[in-house]
């Protein structure tokens, strides 16, 4: 039978087909492999947009980062600042003059600051917000990711508000206003919800997306939507959103330590060369010279070669010599230290690499461990442009704390069962945004009372004390001792005081000092102040509501003083005060003068 042929026949289109397989394989390999290269050099290049000047253009008409690019710097922000000590120290310094000495928070009248005071003290808003360690911890992580986004929880029937902060990596977009592309409108979240089963003890994943709505905006009942896209918007839980880092048409911020990461990166790389260069001079401390040529240095090898480890040795029997050893050589023979002059790199040779990083994160060189570049000068004070860094980020937190706290009192009047009365105003033109007043009134103006809350941070710089209040009183005087000029009110001034001699719970004293405010009466019962020898004393005369010997009246006399006559006394015990405070700072703070040495026996006095 003839089956060759056949065979032969039937097997040439099967092995062309694997042939085409293999290659079409093949090329499918290669096609993946540059897919991924490719797809890795369009993240790269995203990645270091700065580099070749691209960017993408929204549809708006603004240059901003894509969501994935900008959350990649931020995780980048983020891993610099654990483990990058320059990235770490500028951060950590920032929010150390930031929030250091504390944040005032007051309500102008006493129903708006027993609102605000509860909100304060609330153990959850203190967990997010409210405590020193939270608001600490808020000014590292704007810093690291440029976006704070506030989450209020208000319950309906009492007003009252808890906080909280959505993660920055679940906001994927901002929607805003189609015809004012600065008003945000909606914030789209995307985040995978973790719950515990209990039975069983695992983890249940589910993923979830949903709407926030800005705090700001407040559409009638007939535009607001319930789902957007089939996703729910939270309508009970408005979004605040604080950013920083960049620019003013981007709807994201940026890690404001960006611009200071790939010179911290280099600088890093820069110190690792300088050690590994340190290490490897380090294995030839000594030269030696030696005759006798090859012999000879195989002989000086083997008298200076250890023994440890040598079969059957297990000891070393030629330990090297003890500390202060002389050493002794035969003629020809020279034992010097290895000469690494010109090996190593000048000691500042990094520095310009590290201005470039002190520079993007805008604090002087000083802070940075170099006590050269100090002086009495930068020790007692801030350069200029720090100075006004840190007091412009301050006011950044003065407005965002100011509108937070607004909102809170604002749901305090809108809530049926809450602690404030208010009455909604609508819009003179109907088109704008209603306001409420508070149906409570100023014993004074017969107004409805202020609904402000000051927010104020201690000075950056730190003066002396007994100078401060001389400036108050002067202020308050204007150098007319113990007439009062009108310039500021006497609760001012009080408050001005205690917060000078950074005394705790301000507002807490002034309500006790001045239980009657609302009424425009001075403090009531005023605390005795001390003497200039430390003691306790009696108030001097002429405080409001006394009657002594200081004006020649009757000690045993009630009349109460006129209002004039009680604002000159008020003032006379202000002046008096506040010079008992600063003699008192004074003789605590001065160094005891050195004892003088004993005369020596028989010597002349």
């Amino acid at each position: 039978m003839k089956l060759g042929p056949v065979l032969i026949q039937r097997a040439t289109p099967i092995a062309e087909a694997a042939i085409t397989i293999a290659e079409l394989e093949a090329d499918r390999g290669r096609a993946s492999e540059s897919l991924d290269l490719f797809q890795e050099r369009i993240a790269e290049l995203e990645f270091a947009l700065e580099d070749i000047n691209w960017t993408r253009l929204n549809l708006e008409g603004s240059h901003e980062f894509s969501r994935k690019a900008a959350l990649q710097i931020t995780q980048l922000a983020r891993v610099n600042y654990l483990k990058n000590p320059m990235i770490r120290r500028g951060v950590d310094v920032q929010a150390f003059y930031v929030w250091a000495q504390g944040v005032n928070i007051v309500g102008r009248a006493d129903s708006v600051n027993d609102v605000v005071q509860a909100f304060v003290e609330d153990p959850r808003n203190k967990t997010e917000l409210t405590s020193h360690e939270a608001m600490k911890g808020k000014e590292i992580y704007l810093q690291l990711t440029g976006n704070i986004f506030f989450c209020f929880f208000t319950n309906p029937s009492s007003g009252r508000v808890r906080v909280r902060s959505l993660p920055t990596e679940q906001i994927l977009e901002v929607l805003t206003n189609p015809q004012d592309a600065r008003e945000p409108w909606y914030y789209k979240r995307q985040w995978i919800e973790q719950a515990l089963v209990t039975d069983t003890g695992a983890v249940d994943t589910s993923p979830h997306t949903a709407y926030y709505p800005d705090w700001r905006y407040e559409p009638s009942a007939a535009e607001k939507v319930a789902e957007i896209g089939g996703q729910p918007v939270m309508w009970d839980t408005p979004v605040y959103h604080m950013k920083t880092g960049g620019l003013q048409d981007m709807r994201f911020g940026m890690p404001e330590v960006y611009p200071a990461l790939d010179w911290a990166r280099s600088l890093k790389e820069q110190l690792e060369d300088d050690v590994t260069r340190s290490r490897a001079l380090a294995r030839f401390a000594w030269n030696l010279t030696t005759k006798g040529g090859s012999r000879g240095v195989l002989a000086a090898k083997a008298k200076l070669g250890t023994t440890f480890g040598n079969m059957p040795q297990q000891q070393e029997t030629n330990p090297p010599p003890l500390t202060a050893s002389t050493f002794i050589g035969a003629d020809g023979v020279d034992l010097k230290a290895t000469n690494l002059s010109g090996a190593m790199l000048p000691a500042d040779h990094t520095r310009n690499t590290k201005l470039m990083v002190i520079s993007a994160l805008g604090l002087p060189e000083t802070f940075f461990g170099d006590v050269q570049k100090g002086n009495h000068a930068t020790a007692k004070t801030l350069d200029r442009p720090t100075e006004l860094k840190i007091r412009d980020r301050q006011t950044h937190w003065k407005d965002t704390l100011g509108e937070i706290l607004a909102y809170v009192v604002l749901q305090a009047m809108k809530a049926p069962n809450g602690p404030m009365k208010a009455m909604e105003i609508p819009a003179e033109d109907g088109d704008g945004d209603s306001s409420w007043v508070a149906e409570e009134l100023d014993d004074k103006t017969g107004e409805p009372i202020s609904l402000v809350v000051d927010v104020s941070f201690p000075s950056v710089l730190e003066h002396d004390v007994d100078i401060l209040i001389g400036a108050i009183v002067q202020a308050a005087t204007l150098n007319r001792p113990g007439i009062a000029a009108g310039t500021i009110e006497p609760r001012v001034v009080t408050q001005q005081l205690l917060q000078t001699l950074q005394i705790d719970d301000v507002d807490e004293i002034l309500q006790r000092m001045y239980p009657n405010d609302g009424d425009g009466e001075g403090p009531q019962a005023p605390p005795a102040l001390p003497s200039s020898a430390g003691g306790g004393g009696t108030p001097p005369a002429g405080l409001p509501g006394q009657r002594g010997s200081a004006d020649g009246g009757n000690p045993q006399d009630n009349t109460p003083p006129s209002a004039t006559e009680a604002q000159q006394r008020y003032s006379e015990a202000m002046t008096a005060a506040a010079r008992e405070l600063a003699h008192g700072i004074r003789e605590v703070t001065r160094k005891p003068a050195a004892p003088k040495p004993a005369p020596k026996r028989g010597a002349k006095k």
